[in-house]
């Protein structure tokens, strides 16, 4: 299970880095203000699932709309087509090492 949520951890943080530098370049971006929100709420959905302080009745599930999930699923394939670098998961987590 938190592989799986390692992974889609790693998605969310290269959509929303990708959409950022297509900014930053002049191009038109991928998320409005608001499906970055969501985008975001997830992302803090997801930690909490991983942190081993809360209970389970603490833990909080948010999934983005169907709507923003299209436009995720679309952006990982523009950056796998692309080859954009993005980033990995060994640069975010230390996998429970100290």
């Amino acid at each position: 299970m938190n592989k799986a949520i390692y992974q889609r951890l790693e998605d969310l943080h290269n959509v929303l880095a990708y959409c950022s530098e297509l900014q930053s370049c002049g191009k038109i971006y991928v998320f409005k203000t608001l499906e970055r929100v969501c985008i975001n709420q997830e992302r803090g959905s997801l930690l909490s699932q991983l942190n081993n302080d809360n209970f389970p009745h603490q833990v909080r599930t948010y999934k983005v709309p169907p709507h923003i999930e299209v436009k995720v699923k679309f952006t990982l394939e523009k950056i796998q087509a692309t080859s954009w670098g993005g980033f990995n998961q060994e640069q975010f987590f230390n996998h429970g090492e100290t």
